[in-house]
């Protein structure tokens, strides 16, 4: 067995993800706990709590003069509200922390599959690479080529050099497709950063009807067509993703021989 080249890729991934779960869990608190005051201070009807108005100033207005205009959009949080911004903030937030996430998780993908291959030279044939040198962050480089949409191309990569991970996404303590999960994830990711958590019909009738919805309904709901997450529930995806990731690192480790002795320990 041979010192195991990959642990500083997931340690970096553990590392930074943690950081980000727990900014989740500090504004978690905090917003709770400050809805729950605010609640107690002023236990009246549609009492004004924030309010806030959209203004803008027109660029092309040279001549001076008053040139503040307000949008006629505003915002206000009061008493009748609370419980319902309240969730909607940590939801978006948690949203965004999924999606963060979710981009560690890619460079690990980046990282693991570059120094599988800068360590095993013979990769460059199996993936087709053509680089300048074989240096890691070259080869790096080149693995936009088989990266696919969502990451998608890395985890076939990853399954094709390692026959453990291949098993194991689907026969895990689990007994589920990991594989499936982490495509509804990676949806949900793009629906999060480029529609602002609106659905479209097809993923709503995917995850309502089809063959999604039982892992949909594991992590997340609907508020008309906006994607609902709370912390609790992003902590779980989270640490879903900490299991792909060092099932992953695990499923190489083995295939090419390399030491699992490491530092991770049971929790007991």
């Amino acid at each position: 067995m041979q010192y195991n080249y990959l642990k500083k890729h997931i340690e970096a991934l553990f590392t930074e993800s943690t950081a980000l779960n727990a900014n989740l869990l500090v504004l978690d608190s905090l917003v709770s706990e400050r809805s729950s005051q605010l609640k107690t201070m002023f236990p009246l009807p549609n009492y004004d709590l924030i309010s806030m108005v959209s203004s803008y100033r027109d660029l092309s207005q040279l001549d001076g003069g008053d040139n503040l205009y307000d949008t006629g959009i505003h915002y206000k949080l009061h008493t009748d509200n609370l419980d319902e911004e309240t969730l909607r903030l940590l939801s978006y937030v948690s949203c965004l922390t999924i999606s963060q996430v979710f981009e560690v998780f890619e460079s690990f993908l980046k990282n693991i599959l570059a120094e599988s291959i800068c360590q095993n030279i013979e990769l460059m044939q199996v993936f087709k690479l053509e680089t300048a040198d074989d240096q890691f962050n070259t080869v790096r480089k080149a693995l936009k080529k088989i990266q696919g949409t969502s990451n998608k191309g890395f985890i076939k990569a990853i399954r094709k050099i390692s026959p453990f991970f291949k098993f194991h996404e689907s026969k895990n303590i689990w007994d589920r497709n990991m594989s499936d999960w982490f495509n509804l994830i990676a949806t949900v990711r793009h629906i999060v950063i480029h529609q602002r958590q609106n659905a479209g019909d097809d993923f709503i009738d995917l995850v309502k009807n089809g063959g999604r919805k039982k892992l949909f309904n594991r992590h997340f709901s609907f508020k008309g067509r906006l994607l609902v997450l709370t912390p609790y529930q992003a902590n779980a995806i989270i640490d879903h993703l900490y299991e792909y990731s060092h099932l992953i690192y695990k499923g190489i480790s083995q295939d090419f021989g390399l030491t699992m002795d490491f530092d991770f320990r049971p929790i007991k």
